[in-house]
């Protein structure tokens, strides 16, 4: 090939090796991570470690592409075959797959065709033009299969995703439910969290621990972390669900995630910490990495040895000891201890404001904790006089949940007192935002968390 005079020069110093006739040049240090290759008149190189991590692979003129997108490029997207229509020093992708030069995941290498031939140019010229096409055939059988396969990670997953021949294999009704679901809604750029439902069952789908259907628990529900084949298992009561398909986001499959990259599959061959087998890699993946607040504090966190919270030590209620980080002893947070506890107040509602907070610390303790976790944004936990500009001019006392929290540590409340203090912060805030309707929405939804919570507890004889 005129494009590549040196691969030229090298084959001709291969043959002049001592049996040279078995060597390839795959295996020289020059070829070991990338290749040179083409595909119409449009050249580039493979980077042969991201095609086996399912990355874009390909660069040209200093953009990276996947091997579609490269072929698109050249304008070959009409054969939709690109392992057949990019080459590499004569012979396609395709023969280099087959005789496990290249690594693609999902690549079913017991359907290739077997040769005892290496793989060269003589190769290709010395298969006929129907064997040619009986591979082509068998090679998009092969497609239609690791898309059905929910074990699989390939780059078939793209090709069907993007609408290519194997949505041939759906019904038009089918087909078009998908394009009407995937431009109704669009994720935000950057957003790394999805709110996800399979059947009665939700959660949130967290992009950072997301590797394949059955690798990364990347699903936070309520009480647990769930892979995606465990969340559809668990949610569907259908006993042929597929993840991709029957989790939902925004009413669209998950699949749609995926066709946006908004989800990135890993490679069968990748060696990740959420890929790996490894008994404390797999037990680390149960507990939160951050603390239940989102508080972005630094330091040690105290994990939960009956739920996946963590919390930094000040953050949790009642506060920690910072020794607790290295005790090995089994521990419960404040949420499990109040979910296996019956509570029942053993006094009418007006008798229970009257009552100091030492004697009912654990319905408080649970009671700030949930209106630290709904206050997403941080918005009602620090001073506002601080940081909001007038604050101090338009609202007469000032309330807010840090405060709270310190008074009640000190035990300076009735369970009256604790209440009437947090109902300040919602008077406060429909007050001081009249003119903003989105912070004023803040302090109702919390509000309802309060309100939810005081009457399910406290009012209850």
């Amino acid at each position: 090939m005129t494009q590549y005079p040196t691969l030229k020069r090298l084959q001709v110093s291969l043959r002049s090796l001592p049996n040279g006739e078995n060597a390839e040049i795959w295996t020289l240090d020059k070829y070991r991570h990338h290749l040179p290759i083409t595909c119409g008149d449009k050249q580039g190189t493979l980077d042969r470690d991201k095609l086996a991590k399912v990355e874009p692979c390909i660069r040209s003129n200093n953009e990276w592409y996947t091997p579609i997108e490269f072929e698109k490029l050249a304008g070959k997207e009409s054969s939709r075959n690109w392992r057949q229509s990019i080459h590499f020093q004569g012979p396609p992708l395709k023969e280099l797959l087959e005789h496990g030069h290249l690594t693609c995941p999902g690549y079913n290498k017991s359907k290739a065709k077997k040769s005892t031939l290496p793989c060269s140019s003589n190769t290709v010229s010395a298969i006929s033009e129907s064997e040619e096409e009986m591979e082509e055939e068998e090679g998009e059988e092969e497609e239609l299969q690791a898309n059905l396969d929910e074990e699989e990670v390939s780059m078939e997953d793209e090709v069907e995703l993007q609408g290519n021949d194997c949505s041939t294999q759906r019904s038009d009704t089918d087909q078009g439910d998908d394009l009407e679901e995937v431009t109704d809604e669009r994720p935000r750029v950057g957003q790394n969290e999805f709110r996800v439902i399979c059947g009665a069952l939700s959660g949130m789908l967290h992009k950072s621990r997301f590797a394949s259907g059955r690798c990364g628990n990347s699903i936070r529900t309520e009480d647990r972390w769930m892979s995606p084949v465990e969340f559809v298992a668990q949610g569907s009561a259908m006993p042929n669900a597929l993840w991709r398909r029957d989790i939902k986001w925004e009413g669209q499959p998950l699949s749609s995630l995926i066709k946006r990259k908004m989800l990135v599959l890993h490679s069968e061959l990748c060696d990740c910490p959420l890929c790996h087998t490894d008994p404390q890699a797999l037990e680390e993946q149960k507990s939160d990495e951050d603390c239940f607040f989102s508080c972005g504090g630094l330091g040690d966190l105290v994990m939960c040895d009956h739920c996946p919270r963590s919390f930094h030590h000040k953050c949790h209620l009642p506060q920690l000891d910072p020794s607790i980080v290295e005790d090995d002893s089994k521990w419960m947070c404040t949420f499990c201890i109040w979910n296996r506890n019956e509570y029942l107040p053993r006094t009418t509602y007006e008798e229970t404001l009257m009552i100091p907070v030492s004697n009912h610390m654990l319905p408080c303790h649970y009671l700030l904790l949930s209106l630290y976790h709904a206050d997403k944004d941080h918005i009602f936990a620090k001073d506002p006089c601080i940081d909001v500009r007038g604050y101090s001019s338009h609202i007469v006392t000032p309330m807010w949940l840090d405060k709270i929290t310190e008074q009640l540590l000190d035990q300076q409340y009735t369970i009256g007192m604790l209440l009437t203090d947090i109902q300040l912060i919602f008077s406060n805030c429909d007050t001081f935002n009249q003119n903003k309707p989105e912070f004023r929405d803040m302090g109702i939804k919390l509000k309802e968390v309060y309100e939810q919570f005081v009457e399910k507890v406290f009012r209850r004889q």
